[in-house]
């Protein structure tokens, strides 16, 4: 694999590199939802949404190591993401793949400039880790889908405008062969949105009730039984990215600088705890390489999705935990209060991370794909 970037990414960088150090908005702002709308609307402006999709759906026709370079740059500025970021990360790009003419034509500028903003309806109270189970039942009447059902632990669904919906349409053969992807319109008559308290004080997680919701057939996205193959698609572009590696390296930093602040940098067990954190970091930054390697050579590679997935979800987690550790007796303390919390502190970082090893999959289903898929161990 060559490591090398050509001269014309080179500029590329350097030109996402200046742009986004006068634009990125300051930490303070990222709360205001209006502010974070206007950040949406200034990276497609500046041709930096959708770098790699279709110039045709109104994408920037780049290279996909254009991409990756740009989300690198975010990633090092601490820029903040698109307020449509699931509409961006991996709807779009299912609707691109999967989705007729109209559909992409609908769609996918309204993603692109950020007048949409989208929730991912998969993991149900009975059917979270064993995703295949789902329960919730689309039952096609004519032209539409009359849709009954529950959704679980929905990002974002409370602010949203449409779900990009995982549900039942057969109960003939495997369990995983009857499931379809739905595009949900948020609004339609018969769906109620309870969001959920976590333990950060925030509420962006929600249960959705679907009662006999009303779906055109229009909006079904590929055909009746292909849910299972998009999702896992989609599932990849999820867990997938260069940025993550610099993510995690900037954490890194942080704990190292946390540690060297309380006085321990000498002390021979967090030396050895701080060398085992850098170690794992330096993995997913190989990792991430082997995988856009990949991705640039056309390989499709869901176990070391998982692998990378259940790695970084499980080391942030670390990384949070040994910073809040290093504070000791002040680590207990959650500046702002549960109402207010400082997004920026170590102890609602480490409570936020919480979810990580649950969101996007469970570690524990991680580690079933990587026992059957890729170690070949029997069921």
């Amino acid at each position: 694999m060559d490591l090398q970037y050509t001269p014309q990414e080179e500029q590329f960088r350097t030109r996402v590199r200046a742009w986004l150090a006068t634009h990125v908005p300051p930490p303070a702002a990222r709360g205001d939802r209006a502010r974070m709308k206007r950040w949406h609307k200034d990276l497609q402006a500046a041709g930096f949404m959708g770098v790699s999709w279709p110039a045709e759906y109104g994408g920037g026709g780049l290279s996909p190591t254009e991409q990756a370079i740009l989300h690198e740059e975010c990633a090092r500025a601490d820029a903040p993401g698109a307020t449509g970021g699931m509409g961006v990360m991996w709807v779009g790009p299912a609707i691109i793949r999967f989705g007729t003419d109209a559909q992409k034509q609908r769609f996918i500028p309204p993603i692109l400039a950020g007048d949409e903003e989208w929730c991912t309806g998969y993991s149900e109270p009975n059917a979270g880790s064993d995703l295949a189970s789902l329960k919730t039942r689309a039952e096609r009447q004519g032209d539409i889908y009359v849709v009954t059902g529950q959704k679980i632990w929905t990002t974002l669904a409370h602010e949203s405008d449409w779900c990009f919906l995982l549900c039942r349409t057969s109960t003939d053969g495997p369990k995983h062969a009857g499931l379809t992807i739905l595009l949900v319109d948020m609004r339609s008559p018969g769906i109620e949105v309870r969001p959920l308290r976590q333990i950060t004080g925030d509420a962006e997680f929600n249960e959705v009730f679907f009662q006999d919701v009303r779906v055109p057939v229009a909006q079904r996205l590929g055909a009746e039984g292909q849910g299972w193959a998009i999702v896992m698609s989609a599932l990849i572009d999820e867990r997938s990215g260069m940025a993550t590696a610099i993510r995690v390296d900037k954490v890194l930093e942080g704990v190292v600088a946390t540690v060297r602040q309380r006085g321990l940098a000498a002390d021979p067990l967090w030396r050895q705890r701080v060398a085992a954190l850098a170690v794992e970091c330096e993995i997913v930054r190989t990792s991430n390489l082997r995988q856009f390697s990949d991705q640039l050579n056309g390989r499709l590679n869901p176990g070391l999705a998982s692998a990378l997935k259940l790695m970084c979800s499980e080391l942030n987690q670390k990384l949070t935990t040994a910073a809040h550790d290093a504070l000791g007796a002040d680590g207990l303390l959650f500046p702002g209060g549960t109402t207010a919390p400082d997004r920026a502190s170590w102890t609602y970082r480490m409570l936020y991370d919480r979810c990580l090893t649950i969101a996007g999959g469970t570690s524990e289903v991680q580690r079933g794909v990587i026992a059957q898929r890729v170690l070949q161990l029997p069921r």
